[in-house]
């Protein structure tokens, strides 16, 4: 059955001391939207405190400095498990550290790996706390990661991702799954990691459809695979917003389907977020952007963030990492790559207020992922800092717009990037 939903009403961003706010309007008032907004009037983002505390950050921040900066500044990260164990491609299937006997591969190594790199927060997926893949939830497992290593460690689950690839069954689709049962089953996947997120109190469900999409033309109808999709996540939404979980939406162009995935754009999740809101009501279903995913889009994750902000769609969370434009999906170190464009994007999101989990979604193959870890922690810390730099130069920065050309903004922000 195809979901019909009723588009006669759209929303519309507002201005209010500062802060974009989502209304509801009808089509009638589509003449009143605003073609721009102004600047912010304040830097609600960070208290005076806060930025007269980085204003005393002079030099480089080495470890030590980085974590006191990044929780000071109330700048939170986390990691992706998977970053913090082995790492497998085809060129090496069995792993690049299967041949140290010491190197555990299980969750809890993956927590404390991520400890020692100075991260208190790690992300899951579902599928972590399953007894076989896609198999039943080991509730046991979550008690004793809980109860164990998590409150020995003092970390918490800061996000639950959804695996519906890894299962050769799902090698066609999860959610559009040319199979109706097996659409039935990807569902169930999703709502086990609902359950998942209510026992250990994660805030964020991120759905990223792994094997949803197309390896050549003419293999899918795209619009019925997109109702399939959303159809599934109107009922997850429904579900999570009992519970008070966010729901957010992960697009990427391709990788593993070599067409497309079926949310290969930002601007795509958020249209299929702005379908499941207006089916449940509110604004729960969101984003995640991954930086890398949008330097293969071809555009950047600075964009993406002030188009949701114009789109009115939350974004609930950040996965950073480093790529080269319009390559595959590199999940490189972040700020190894393209610096100025990592400042940019972390300052336009402190400009959009955002408030939650940068989290770490790399794959170092080659490299002792604890020191991976901590490197992207130490350079996104001092990123950060020039972030800052920048957004107390806004004033001047928007004049510098104002003039419309590069070298007007380049004397505000060079001296920042590289003096």
């Amino acid at each position: 059955m195809r979901l019909r939903i009723n588009v006669g009403r759209m929303s519309r961003i507002s201005v209010r001391d500062g802060r974009r706010v989502l209304l509801d309007t009808s089509r009638a008032d589509i003449h009143s939207l605003p073609t721009s907004d102004p600047p912010p009037t304040n830097m609600a983002r960070f208290t005076s405190e806060q930025l007269a505390f980085a204003r005393t950050q002079t030099r480089y921040l080495g470890r030590a400095e980085a974590i006191a900066f990044l929780r000071t500044m109330d700048i939170k990260m986390s990691v992706g498990h998977w970053s913090a164990g082995d790492f497998c491609d085809r060129f090496a299937p069995p792993g690049y550290h299967s041949d140290d006997a010491t190197f555990k591969g299980d969750f809890a190594a993956q927590c404390r790996r991520t400890h020692a790199a100075g991260v208190d927060a790690i992300e899951i997926h579902q599928s972590v706390f399953e007894k076989t893949l896609n198999g039943d939830v080991d509730w046991q497992a979550v008690e004793r990661a809980r109860d164990g290593h998590l409150a020995e460690l003092g970390m918490r689950v800061t996000a639950c991702n959804i695996n519906t690839w890894s299962n050769p069954r799902f090698r066609l689709g999860g959610p559009c799954n040319p199979n109706p049962a097996l659409r039935r089953e990807a569902l169930d996947e999703i709502m086990k990691g609902v359950e998942i997120a209510k026992s250990l109190k994660i805030p964020v469900l991120s759905v990223w459809p792994g094997s949803d999409g197309a390896d050549y033309h003419f293999q899918i109808d795209y619009q019925q695979s997109l109702e399939w999709f959303t159809e599934a996540l109107v009922a997850v939404n429904r579900e999570c917003l009992q519970a008070g979980i966010k729901l957010a939406v992960e697009p990427k162009p391709y990788e593993p389907r070599e067409l497309y995935m079926i949310i290969p754009t930002a601007a795509a999740a958020m249209l299929v977020a702005q379908r499941v809101n207006q089916a449940c009501g509110g604004s729960n279903c969101g984003l995640t952007i991954d930086y890398g995913h949008q330097k293969m889009e071809g555009t950047t994750a600075s964009t993406a963030c002030d188009l949701a902000a114009y789109a009115g769609v939350p974004v609930h969370k950040f996965d950073i990492n480093d790529a080269r434009q319009g390559r595959n999906d590199q999940d490189c170190m972040f700020g190894t790559l393209s610096i100025p464009e990592s400042v940019e994007y972390l300052f336009t999101t402190f400009v959009r207020d955002y408030r939650g989990y940068y989290s770490q979604d790399q794959f170092t193959y080659r490299d002792d992922p604890t020191r991976a870890m901590e490197r992207s922690m130490v350079n996104f810390a001092n990123l950060a800092l020039k972030a800052v730099r920048v957004l107390e130069q806004r004033s001047a920065l928007d004049k510098a717009r104002a003039a419309g050309t590069g070298p007007d903004v380049l004397d505000i922000v060079s001296p920042i990037l590289v003096g």
